[in-house]
């Protein structure tokens, strides 16, 4: 074999390692992550939303799945205090019955679907903590932003045009 031939045959044999590496490990590389919402789960956010005007929260339970992640069910933390604009509940990493939190999801029923700079601080504080990884808007029926770390993090982000986009399963 020719020396160019064994160098293309090792550039081949690593990226093939490292696309089988991102599958097994469930990291696929190179493909959109995606959020798999039930029916019953997509009927629970939008009851929620059409029923509070002030600001509520529901933790998100779940699992990471080869195309992002699959949202199971929902629960409801202790509310504190909840007002129009902002709310203070217990986070849903906070409570140990569930093992399964993957997430959370608010409502913004003034139509925003984008993080205000308190829940970006409450996402961080509980991604570092717990490893809550999806944070959920939901700013009309049906109509939500859906962001992780890694887009809040990107450099020049814009919250519509990067939210993650859903599936109903």
């Amino acid at each position: 074999m020719s020396n160019m031939g064994s160098k293309v045959t090792i550039i081949l044999i690593i990226i093939l390692i490292l696309l089988m590496g991102g599958y097994i490990t469930g990291r696929a590389i190179f493909s959109e992550k995606k959020v798999f919402i039930s029916q019953y789960v997509l009927n629970q956010f939008n009851a929620e939303f059409n029923v509070n005007s002030d600001e509520t929260v529901l933790c998100l339970l779940g699992e990471r799945v080869l195309e992002g992640w699959r949202i199971t069910n929902t629960y409801k933390p202790r509310i504190i205090n909840t007002s129009l604009n902002s709310m203070e509940y217990e986070s849903c990493g906070a409570d140990e019955a569930y093992k399964n939190v993957i997430g959370f999801w608010h409502n913004h029923n003034h139509g925003l679907c984008e993080l205000s700079d308190s829940d970006m601080f409450a996402f961080g504080g509980d991604y570092y903590k717990y490893n809550i990884e999806l944070s959920i808007v939901h700013c009309d029926t049906n109509r939500m932003g859906i962001y992780t770390k890694d887009i809040i993090n990107a450099e020049g982000y814009t919250f519509e045009q990067d939210s993650l986009k859903y599936e109903i399963i």
